[in-house]
């Protein structure tokens, strides 16, 4: 296999547009993200490991990571429905179909390669536009972002103008008074925190009418929601300001557990999705669209960073849909926002065609298996989950019992090590659940539990001798 097919497992558009939503949200962890995000995949194309690790502790493990990767895929699609007025489960079947359809076309192979790098461009094409048209390059657009005072809501924000839907519940804390006007009938949860303690209140709301937030207020809004808010005002939840969104005060020290977590994961899941590629005169195709991808992703950030509402209703690809035509005006944005939305599907298409490659090689090539983990993926999209915590409970799942295999030295370390891996990952990744508040220092490792889990597994695959289990070397 080339670079450049091998890369098409790992550029899933989760992936991507999770890079360009954390950047432009200010989120502490953006740049080890991005940074990972870019060299993982670089290590494992030049890998060495066991070519076929096929198992039944690598099979079961393969075929939930790659069904939750398509489930994270799947909420991408949803949100994009959500963005353009249509019901979630639109955006995810029409996912799921795509996803079926390419494994079953059978030149898809084929043509997947340089339809990925096809789409990389397209995704480069967006930024030069509006780094043309606002005359100030990536690096120059950060500067000014850093710069700004409040973020605010401006008098065009299509959340003052006409109102916007989040995608999923969230909750808004807000730094200054609002009056929030409800534009669908639901259910608002109110926390008032001016009191030594809480007060907790539920307003059933109709179509017009508005809830006044104080300074310090918390508002619970339910997936689907549609509201109001005025122009002036703070946007909720967003950094308190340019700067504390360029220099996030959680960037020290003390973040540096979760960013291992977050490079370990990608690192193993990386090791699990890519294999090894072959050398050659294109062999530098798969790093440079990777590195386009990536550098694409952060350009999108940097400027959608500009909007600070882009991001509020928790829609990760507004930063890719909503921005052109921000940046560049509806008629010349409408048109290159609809060739990003195309990118993004091709890059579905793309990274369906090569996890069912992957899935078919760690565990059963049989159509029946893949059918099910898009049955099983779509059922988990229809419901609003938080894709991140799906992505990156793929990734860890993957890198904790699915890379040790393909690091072990004989067929025994190729179960050892992903039983002590994926025991290890179950068991942190279960902290929250068996412990309402545990200990700070174990945040991270129930955040991240393949910081722990990799190592392990990794550990345990190496020092299992040829043998050891009863398991002959193939």
């Amino acid at each position: 296999m080339n670079a450049l097919a091998a890369s098409a497992a790992w550029l899933q558009p989760a992936l991507v547009v999770a890079v360009a939503f954390r950047v432009a949200a200010g989120e502490a962890d953006a740049p080890w993200l991005a940074l990972a995000a870019l060299v993982t995949p670089l290590v494992a194309l030049l890998a060495s490991g066991r070519s076929s690790s096929r198992n039944p502790v690598v099979a079961i493990v393969a075929a939930v990571a790659v069904t939750l990767l398509l489930a994270a895929d799947f909420l991408v699609a949803a949100d994009v429905a959500t963005l353009l007025g249509a019901s979630r489960w639109h955006g995810v079947a029409l996912a799921a179909v795509s996803a079926l359809a390419v494994a079953a076309w059978a030149p898809a192979r084929r043509v997947s390669p340089w339809a990925l790098a096809v789409a990389a461009a397209v995704l480069l094409l967006v930024p030069a536009a509006v780094a043309l048209a606002a005359g100030a390059m990536p690096w120059s657009a950060w500067h000014r972002s850093g710069v700004r005072g409040a973020l605010t809501f401006s008098q065009a924000s299509a959340w003052v103008v006409g109102g916007e839907r989040f995608a999923r519940a969230t909750t808004l804390r807000f730094a200054e008074g609002q009056r929030v006007i409800a534009l669908a009938p639901g259910v608002y949860r109110v926390v008032e925190r001016d009191a030594a303690t809480p007060t907790v209140r539920e307003w059933r709301l109709a179509a017009g009418e508005a809830l006044t937030l104080r300074p310090g207020d918390e508002l619970t809004v339910e997936a689907g929601a549609r509201v109001r808010f005025e122009a002036g005002r703070r946007v909720p939840g967003a950094p308190a300001s340019g700067i504390t969104w360029a220099d996030a005060p959680a960037r020290g020290p003390r973040m540096l557990p979760a960013a291992l977590g977050a490079v370990v994961t990608l690192l193993g899941g990386a090791l699990a999705l890519v294999p090894q590629a072959r050398r050659g005169r294109v062999a530098v195709a798969g790093p440079v669209v990777l590195l386009a991808v990536m550098m694409a992703a952060l350009a999108w950030g940097v400027y959608a960073a500009a909007v600070p509402d882009l991001v509020l209703a928790g829609a990760w690809p507004a930063p890719l849909l909503r921005l052109p035509a921000l940046a560049l005006g509806p008629a010349a944005g409408l048109p290159l926002a609809a060739l990003s939305g195309l990118a993004l599907v091709v890059m579905l298409a793309t990274a369906a065609l090569a996890l069912r490659e992957r899935l078919a090689r760690a565990s059963s090539p049989a159509p029946e298996l893949w059918v099910a983990a898009i049955v099983t993926a779509t059922a988990l999209a229809v419901s609003s989950f938080d894709p991140w915590a799906v992505l990156t409970l793929a990734l860890g799942l993957a890198a904790a019992a699915w890379a040790p295999a393909r690091l072990a030295p004989s067929a025994a370390g190729a179960i050892a090590g992903p039983v002590v891996g994926g025991v290890t990952f179950a068991t942190l990744a279960a902290l929250p659940i068996l412990a309402s508040s545990p200990p700070a220092w174990l945040e991270a490792l129930a955040r991240y539990p393949a910081l722990v889990a990799m190592p392990l597994g990794w550990l345990a695959a190496r020092l299992m001798p040829p043998g050891g289990l009863g398991v002959a070397e193939a």
